[in-house]
This record gives C-alpha cells, structure tokens and sequence, in this order.
C-alpha cells in the first residue's frame, strides 16, 4: 500500500502497534530477522524516500520530511500512537518524530543510532564514498564496518539477499544522506517524555558505542543496553539477544 505521498508500507500481525524505521539506503526486507519475533505486535514497516518500493525522486527533502512520512504512514494505517523503533538512520528519523510528533509516539528504540552527525566521530564524507558504488560492492566495501568479527559469512550472504530483491541507486543514499548531514536536535533531547530504549553494539565501528552512550546520556530517563559480540547490525550479529531486548522493552511499555 502507498500514502497520498507515495511512500509504500504494509502491516504484519495484530496487538500494539509498533513502527519500524530503516536505516541509511534499506528497503524494510531489513527487518526479516526480527519480524518473527515481534509476532505479537501489529507491526508496520515502510520505505523511506529514496529506496525500496517507494523509491527515488529528484526533489531535496530533510529530516523533518522523512518524520513526517513515518506519521502519514501511522494515518493510513490508522494508528494514533505507536512504539517507535529506528535503526542507524531510522534512529535520527524516530527522534524527530518523537520530538515533533510527541501524540504519536508511545515509546522510542534506538538501535545502532546517534544524536545526529555533527556529534558522530565518523566522517559522512566516508559514509558518503562507499554508498556511491553500485550495490554489490557496496556490500562487500560495507561489510567490515557492518558486523561484528565473528558474524558467521552465511549470515551475511542472508543480509544481502533479501537487500537485493530492493536495490537502493546511489542517487537514492545520496538524496538521505543529505537529508540526514545537517540534522542536529541534540540540545532538544531532554524533552522526550516517553520510555525510551537505547540499543547498541559493542562492538559498532560505524556508529561508535560512545555514540550510543551520549543519546541515552541526552533523553531522560533512557535505558541504555549494550549488545556484545556485536556491531552496528546487531540483529544479524546477534538475533535472539537483540530481539530478546525489544521484547523485554515493549514488555514494559504495553
């Protein structure tokens, strides 16, 4: 199904509603790993601007644009509030939703996420580099910075099967990554009012812990859990665990 915008979204299961956020240049296959264990959720997933089935288009958007997607897709879905879960860019993208839209959100999870790139120690020029080559080596060249030490190359292979069946243009990253480079609400942080969830890897290279430290160290009152043996796909690297968190969280929070 497509909003009035164009952005194309489906529900999964019945219970409460939980929304998933993609990350940089992810279609919602992203999310295969974990739907199974959300089962007892309605969960609604979608593609942001740029990618998967809602795919690119030449206008300049921002952040503000893509949160407001993420609402209109909650409205035709018929959903006043929802638990809000966002992954890496996903996590910048529920932020601005939770800080703008704060009626719709119940509760926030930000996984292998950061408070905006002005306070991330990696360069966006580098991230930049990479998502401009064409999808396989884009795998291949992400790949390192992606997973933990020990992910299992299998697993990986999984990753990159389901990302091919929606292969993302580089004009597609492109376009969120401008979106995403000038994003800073940090100082807006201590506003969130609702129980908040911050999730990471030990061992992220991409987005480094000590980035997952100071968003939770930002919201009030945030839960902050660390995954080990594990980087910035955590729910690769480590499946039952991380899934066993976002339950353990929603537990508490439905």
């Amino acid at each position: 199904m497509r909003t009035s915008a164009g952005i194309w979204w489906e529900v999964t299961g019945a219970g409460a509603p939980v929304l998933l956020i993609n990350g940089l240049g992810s279609s919602s296959t992203t999310w295969f790993r974990l739907l199974p264990e959300l089962h007892d959720f309605r969960v609604i997933t979608f593609d942001n601007r740029g990618v998967g089935r809602t795919g690119f288009s030449p206008e300049p958007f921002d952040l503000a644009t893509m949160a407001a997607d993420a609402v209109a897709v909650l409205d035709a879905a018929h959903v006043d509030r929802a638990h809000v879960l966002g992954l890496s860019l996903g996590g910048l993208i529920a932020q601005e939703l939770a800080l703008s839209y704060p009626d719709r959100t119940e509760s926030l999870m930000l996984v292998s996420t950061h408070a905006g790139i002005p306070h991330l120690t990696v360069a966006a020029s580098a991230v930049a580099t990479v998502a401009a080559l064409p999808p396989g080596e884009r795998s291949r060249a992400l790949a390192p910075i992606l997973y933990a030490e020990q992910t299992p190359a299998a697993e990986i292979a999984r990753d990159e099967e389901a990302a091919a069946a929606f292969q993302t243009t580089p004009e597609g990253i492109r376009s969120q990554l401008l979106a995403s480079t000038p994003w800073d609400r940090y100082a807006d942080l201590h506003q969130l009012a609702v129980p908040t969830l911050v999730l990471h890897g030990r061992e992220d290279r991409l987005v480094p812990l000590s980035a997952g430290e100071k968003l939770a160290a930002a919201i009030p009152n945030a839960e902050f859990v660390i995954i080990d043996n594990a980087g910035h796909r955590l729910f690769t690297d480590q499946t039952t665990t991380s899934a066993a968190a976002i339950k353990s969280f929603l537990a508490q929070t439905t």
